[in-house]
């Protein structure tokens, strides 16, 4: 059974789902910078759903538009319903906003550090997993 880290203090371990490895790398960057663990990314959402059991992380940071189409509204929702927290990463804010019934929230690109750090917070407070997914 998947579980996540206990993120009440120390360290968080973040997930990212991006396609674009050289977002992937300057977020990792800075993911570490603010003294939280990278623990990976994905291209896709099957690539969530085929990796999922081995993984333990306390929140996912997901783009909209990942290698198997518009699927990271799908990620998001299918991470919600197993009580992990995400958040939209993307340039299409206007397309993440229809999905705040299972995202903390939307950070624009480019990112920048203090606004992830202020972001990257919200993960300590989990949601539980949806008793109607």
């Amino acid at each position: 059974m998947k579980h996540a880290v206990s993120a009440s203090s120390g360290p968080l371990h973040i997930l990212y789902i991006e396609d674009n490895p050289l977002i992937v790398f300057h977020v990792e960057q800075m993911i570490e910078d603010l003294g939280h663990v990278f623990v990976g990314s994905l291209a896709s959402f099957e690539a969530l759903k085929a990796e999922y059991d081995g993984m333990t992380f306390d929140g996912a940071l997901i783009d909209i538009d990942l290698t198997d189409g518009r699927t990271g509204p799908l990620a998001a929702e299918w991470l919600h319903h197993r009580g992990i927290p995400s958040m939209f990463l993307t340039g299409q804010a206007d397309v993440a906003s229809g999905y705040g019934h299972v995202s903390l929230g939307t950070l624009s690109k480019p990112v920048d550090m203090d606004k992830l750090a202020e972001a990257l917070e919200l993960f300590r407070r989990k949601p539980g997993p949806d008793p109607h997914g």
